[in-house]
């Protein structure tokens, strides 16, 4: 899902590729964001390359 994130798409084209509900993404994000800590989709996409995970 992070290489998701980095992508251009939306939420809800994300949500339908993965075939999960939008709050389902949602709280996936929550998540990945709590574990990179940070509050935003683009500081995410930073920190994970940051840290070699995408």
């Amino acid at each position: 899902m992070l290489r998701l994130l980095a992508t251009e798409l939306s939420g809800p084209q994300i949500a339908r590729d993965l075939y999960v509900s939008l709050n389902t993404l949602r709280t996936h994000t929550r998540h990945i964001f709590a574990k990179l800590g940070v509050n935003s989709r683009p500081a995410a996409v930073s920190r994970a390359t940051l840290l070699g995970l995408l």
